[in-house]
């Protein structure tokens, strides 16, 4: 009898050790859940606000700072919210998100990236356009979504496709830019 005891005093034990465990974790489990229903409601805000699906896995600080330069009028030579050019945004945001100097112009900016493969753009990345002669002269951030936000002379900065027509004849190379320590 003394060993059939002590069996089922080891059984209830460890029942119970089961049910203490899983009644600690629950609280991690609801904690990391919040985490993630926070998380999805800045990008759920935020692709609507863009008009681009987002992932989830973009940069939070770029995804913000994009978004209040949406709708900045187009100046020559400008670079800030008052007014811009498609490479001053670019060297802007770069400035602000990440401390990091750009070159200036679009031609230059080319010097900031390693060029990659259009299929694996991603949030951050620079779209360069040959849009007058045969030397680049407009650039871009890529969101996602194959969309890329940019300082457009008519409208100033708006949300373009790169699968709309004009890009498309337009596009000439995409990058990730090389951060200083990357080099």
């Amino acid at each position: 009898m003394g060993k059939i005891f002590h069996k089922r005093s080891w059984y209830v034990l460890l029942l119970l050790s089961l049910f203490v465990s899983c009644k600690t974790s629950k609280p991690t489990k609801h904690a990391h859940h919040t985490e993630v229903k926070i998380d999805n409601s800045f990008y759920s805000t935020y692709s609507n606000k863009l008009g681009v699906k987002l992932s989830g896995n973009e940069d939070k600080a770029l995804i913000k700072c994009l978004a209040g330069w949406l709708g900045t009028p187009y100046k020559y030579a400008g670079e800030s919210k008052q007014g811009t050019d498609c490479s001053g945004m670019v060297f802007s945001v770069y400035k602000e998100v990440y401390g990091v100097d750009l070159y200036r112009s679009s031609y230059d900016q080319m010097k900031n990236v390693k060029e990659i493969n259009k299929k694996d753009l991603s949030a951050g990345d620079l779209v360069f356009f040959i849009t007058s002669g045969n030397a680049v002269s407009h650039v871009g951030i890529y969101i996602g979504d194959h969309k890329f936000i940019h300082a457009s002379t008519k409208r100033g900065v708006v949300i373009n496709s790169l699968e709309e027509d004009y890009y498309i004849k337009h596009f000439f190379v995409c990058g990730k830019v090389i951060m200083k320590h990357e080099k």
